[in-house]
């Protein structure tokens, strides 16, 4: 496989991301300072808006947050990957407003992205146009592109970093240089700092597919590929060792720390139907004037490259000189395929009970982006050999020719009789796996809707088809005819992309209700805001709950026990029925929930202060979770005058009608202040939950020289105090932190040593002096 290294070569691929860089810089400045490239009801609004803010802002004031008190009644912050504070692009948003730095962050992803599947393909040996077509059509491909729309920017932070990996360790193994190898080791790590935990690990994976196929095909690597691709990921690890760390210690305490059941695990698997989105990718509907009929969700289950995509992935395989590795690239795919299909197959059970961390994960429709990244190489192959002339065998035009005859033809059938879609939609909505209701499929209309959608899908897939075909066909007599491909391939993929952009305004993150509300009830509480329930620093006021997989356990268990759900289904989805009355142990005061009549808002007057003293407890020592539930959800239980402890406290908490004073300071996210003063021994209950990494230490004038902080309640926190006067700090400070920095930066040190000797010795090795 030839590698091209031509300077000038490479002199114009930078030249074009400078002046790609300045186009998207251009793009970000005309766009409106509040509006983001995200539809209104996704991720974006609804939690990621918020975690930028709340980091960029602690950030500015010199406080670096490691605990968010807003979500899921407080929860690590950068514990929960997605908060993605170590990752040095998200320095923009220290600079820029949060809209433009998002849709920056957006683009230049989207071009980093595209610019290294293009180098890719270019150190592959592909002609640059090839490259600049394939990194352009992965950019704006179904599996990456509709995350924008989606607000999924960790997950395109993470995929960004990619082709950069895949390409190095290629380079490594061929001639086992070391800068190719910290090249690699540096994208692994930028890949766990980009915060979409589960990208990192099915890349991982397909790392090891690529290494295996390229160790079938090339014995001479044999011994290297798979030592590298696990020597890589071992370096990324260390050198991302600061986010990586505190990231399992707080999955150690989530909802995620067993592996998920089975249920749940198998959802959103690519759906087998869905592959007619590669050349239909509006059939089960779209983003904008047709509802989304399929099964989950379009951003999750698009398998769209282009109708001419496909066309120049299918000639890859034809020209001699890629052949080997473009069935390889192929059968990469092949099984990549394979591992997205997840529950559609008995492959995924087996990976389920039997492979190492694939159960903690659900969604393997995600393997779509790493099958895509194997196809576009393929794809920048196939223009590879249009553009030196390499047109294929004629059987094959005439097959795409057939192709899209056929692909015509069902489009017409169906819009003659959308009946034909009725197997697709009884499909769709077994197991509840799509979001539209059953009713719409009962009428008249919508089916038309749907059927004319499907149709028209089928007859631009079916018209791309021919036209390939044909200009395949001409230009066997006519060569100028091949360059017909490749134009409609960017064309194509363009309008994919402008159909399937969606905007939302800074406004959509609050309730104008729920904001108006808070607003003039100023005070220290928590709100359970049903509508948005991520974004409650926006509103200046915590949550009691959240949606997203970082949600301590135990307060899981404890939400799913109020609602009588059962406590092995704890986890980050929650109905709320009911508001008990223990809520008021949080702080709870304000609901902000649907009704009939729409939205409606809740007041619940009775919240507890963030701290208070009793001198009543009772000791329930583990295993004995099931009995505190019930305590606490027993009506009769009142948390302002008993603590339920799972061992005793030291000192003992004395009987006292008149337990004293507390005065609370919240310094910041991670810290907070009490003076205290107690005429005999007492628990200071705090409500905010409990973590092993929550740490009090006494400040000068304290009576105690040490402070434990004890699971209360199961969920919140009590100091045991003696009798006299306390001031003490109390922190969430993460032994797991402490280590990280310092293998990261133990790691950093050794890579850019490592780098800078490869530099001095490659240019030893060119002077001409040197003997």
């Amino acid at each position: 496989m030839p590698f091209r290294d031509s300077i000038s070569e490479h002199r114009r691929i930078w030249l074009g991301v400078l002046f790609s860089v300045a186009v998207v810089v251009a793009i970000v400045a005309v766009l409106p300072a509040d509006k983001f490239l995200s539809a209104p009801d996704t991720d974006m609004i609804g939690q990621e808006a918020a975690w930028r803010a709340f980091a960029a802002d602690n950030i500015k004031t010199g406080h670096f947050p490691l605990w968010n008190p807003y979500d899921y009644g407080g929860q690590p912050f950068l514990g929960d990957f997605q908060s993605a504070e170590f990752y040095p692009p998200n320095v923009v948003y220290l600079f820029l407003p949060l809209a433009r730095a998002v849709n920056l962050s957006y683009l230049l992803h989207l071009l980093l992205l595209g610019w290294g599947m293009g180098f890719w393909v270019t150190r592959r040996g592909g002609h640059p146009l090839a490259g600049l077509l394939a990194g352009l059509g992965l950019a704006l491909s179904g599996p990456v592109f509709l995350r924008l729309y989606s607000g999924h920017l960790t997950h395109i932070n993470t995929v960004a970093w990619s082709p950069w990996m895949f390409c190095a360790l290629e380079t490594s193994w061929r001639s086992r240089p070391l800068r190719p190898l910290l090249l690699a080791a540096a994208c692994v790590c930028l890949q766990i700092l980009g915060g979409s935990p589960q990208y990192v690990f099915y890349i991982a994976i397909a790392a090891g597919i690529h290494a295996v196929v390229y160790s079938l095909i090339e014995p001479a690597v044999r011994r290297r590929a798979l030592p590298f691709v696990a020597m890589v990921y071992l370096c990324g690890a260390a050198l991302a060792a600061a986010q990586l760390l505190p990231g399992l210690a707080a999955s150690a305490e989530g909802v995620r720390q067993d592996k998920l059941a089975f249920g749940f695990a198998r959802l959103i698997s690519f759906p087998p139907e869905s592959l007619l989105t590669t050349i239909a990718p509006d059939f089960f509907g779209n983003l904008s004037n047709v509802a989304y009929w399929g099964r989950y969700n379009v951003w999750e289950t698009s398998a769209f490259v282009g109708v001419t995509g496909l066309v120049l992935a299918m000639l890859a395989p034809c020209a001699a000189a890629c052949r080997r590795w473009a069935c390889a690239d192929w059968l990469i795919v092949a099984a990549l395929f394979i591992l997205a299909l997840g529950d559609h197959t008995p492959v995924f059970r087996l990976l389920y009970d039997y492979a190492p961390f694939f159960g903690q994960f659900r969604g393997t429709a995600k393997f779509l982006f790493p099958t895509a990244l194997f196809l576009f190489l393929n794809i920048g192959a196939g223009a590879d050999a249009v553009i030196r002339g390499q047109l294929g065998p004629k059987p094959l035009a005439l097959g795409l020719v057939f192709a899209g005859l056929v692909t015509f033809g069902l489009g017409y059938a169906i819009e003659n009789n959308p009946g034909y879609l009725e197997s697709l939609w009884t499909i769709a909505h077994q197991d509840n796996q799509s979001y539209v209701p059953t009713a719409n499929f009962a009428n008249e209309q919508f089916l038309q809707i749907i059927g004319l959608q499907a149709c028209h899908g089928l007859m631009i897939g079916g018209w791309l088809f021919l036209a390939s075909g044909v200009s395949l066909l001409l230009a066997h007599f006519r060569p100028a005819c091949r360059w017909a491909v490749l134009v409609l391939y960017p064309l194509e993929m363009l309008f994919f992309a402008e159909a399937h952009l969606g905007t939302a305004s800074l406004a959509d993150v609050e309730p104008p209700g729920l904001a108006k509300y808070i607003a003039a009830h100023p005070g220290d509480y928590r709100v359970l805001n049903r509508a948005r329930p991520e974004n409650g620093y926006f509103l200046h006021a915590p949550d009691l709950w959240g949606d997203n997989p970082f949600a301590l356990k135990r307060y899981a268990e404890f939400i799913a026990s109020t609602q009588n759900v059962n406590l092995q289904g704890a986890g980050q989805y929650m109905s709320f029925t009911r508001l008990p009355k223990i809520f008021a142990l949080l702080r709870f005061r304000i609901a902000y929930a649907q009704n009939e009549q729409g939205r409606e808002l809740i007041d619940n007057p009775g919240a507890l202060p963030h701290a208070l003293l009793v001198t009543n407890y009772e000791v329930k020592p583990p295993p004995n979770r099931d009995a505190i539930l019930a305590e606490l959800n027993n009506a009769a239980f009142d948390p302002t005058k008993t603590v339920l402890l799972e061992s005793e406290p030291s000192p003992q908490p004395q009987p006292n009608s008149t337990p004293g004073n507390v005065n609370t300071t919240v310094n910041n996210s991670d810290s907070l202040t009490f003076d205290v003063e107690t005429p005999a021994p007492a628990l200071l209950l705090i409500t905010d939950l409990y973590s092993r990494d929550w740490h009090a230490r006494p400040l000068p004038g304290s009576v105690q020289s040490s402070y434990e902080i004890l699971p209360a309640d199961y969920i919140v926190r009590a100091i045991p105090l003696s009798a006299g006067h306390h001031h003490l700090v109390v922190e969430y400070a993460p032994a797991s932190l402490r280590l990280g920095l310092i293998v990261s930066g133990l790691a950093w040190l050794a890579w850019m040593t490592t780098l800078v000797f490869t530099w001095r010795s490659r240019g030893e090795k060119k002077n001409p002096l040197t003997p």
